[in-house]
């Protein structure tokens, strides 16, 4: 049976979080090891995928559409999407409820604190992933939401994304093993789409 095992190596992203992450799992029963990537790596990766990004005007950041929408809006504040904290992403938890340019603008952020507050983002982060996977059924309700959020990403800021999704993948599988079970397959899709 496969077993995770967290083992905590020095932070070297500027102060982002308290350390970075090497997932390690093993095969008792083969005495292999497999690691998963690295916390750091995909930092890194989305930090210089989108450091040049510039901040939308506030208005295409901002859903009035409900209560709902604007607290989620609001919790985000038009900030940088580098000073986004982890109280501002569990505030705004709700990430679909942002317009897309927000949901685009806010994506490295949101990944950033997957990565580095797995258990601490909790369903944001499949929420995520579901929200980074094509539509399995072409509705147009679907196409509406999914369209303008997937689009406009460079390659390499497409390459960022996916290193967060095969860290996802992995970390998924792993914990999955320990129950015995496949783990759902909305990474696949989303990998598929990213990853072209």
């Amino acid at each position: 049976m496969l077993r995770p095992h967290r083992v905590k190596v020095p932070d070297t992203f500027g102060g982002c979080g308290d350390s970075g992450d090497i997932i390690l799992i093993s095969s008792h029963a083969q005495g292999s090891l497999t690691y998963m990537k690295d916390v750091q790596y995909v930092v890194e990766q989305v930090k210089a995928a989108f450091a040049d990004v510039a901040t939308p005007p506030r208005e295409s950041l901002i859903n009035n559409h409900c209560c709902e929408c604007l607290e989620t809006s609001e919790a985000f504040g038009g900030k940088a999407w580098q000073d986004i904290t982890l109280e501002n992403l569990l505030a705004g938890r709700e990430t679909a409820l942002l317009t897309s340019a927000a949901w685009r603008y806010y994506l490295p952020a949101v990944i950033t604190w997957c990565v580095r507050a797995p258990e601490a983002v909790d369903v944001i982060q499949d929420n995520l992933v579901y929200q980074l996977a094509p539509p399995a059924t072409e509705t147009e309700w679907a196409r509406e939401w999914f369209e303008p959020r997937a689009s406009g990403f460079s390659q390499e800021q497409r390459k960022a994304i996916t290193a967060y999704l095969e860290w996802y993948r992995d970390r998924e599988a792993a914990e999955w093993a320990t129950l015995g079970t496949e783990p759902p397959g909305h990474v696949y899709r989303a990998l598929e789409f990213w990853s072209r």
